[in-house]
Formats: structure tokens, sequence, C-alpha cells
């Protein structure tokens, strides 16, 4: 239990960046969207360009933030 406690409570920026990521695209498939198979679609779309955006970005100020 003491290694998970200690997962839980170790955040970089990384981990941070992609948890509100995550919940930033959910939040948009939700409130942008009807219908269930709608949502996980624009939920995947949300992600892949946040994701997309966030490694340009990464690279362009060239660090790495996760490492």
């Amino acid at each position: 239990m003491f290694a998970l406690r200690t997962a839980l409570l170790e955040w970089d920026l990384n981990r941070v960046t992609r948890v509100a990521t995550a919940g930033l695209g959910v939040f948009f498939a939700l409130h942008l969207t009807d219908g269930f198979v709608t949502e996980i679609g624009a939920t995947f779309l949300f992600l892949s360009v946040f994701s997309v955006l966030w490694e340009i970005a990464d690279r362009l100020l060239g660090r790495s933030f996760g490492s």
C-alpha cells in the first residue's frame, strides 16, 4: 500500500497536464455533443488534438517535463 500512496502523491507537470487534458476533453465531449457514441468519439478527438498540441509546445520549448 505504501507504493500506491507514493505513486498517487508524486505528481510531476507531465502527469498533471495529462490529467487536466483528459478532464478537459471529457468535459467538452459531454457539453458539445448528444449521444453516447458521439461523446466517446469526441473525447478521443479532443484528447488527440490536445496531446499533439502539448507535444508541439514541448518540442518548441525544448523541455522534457516528464523525464
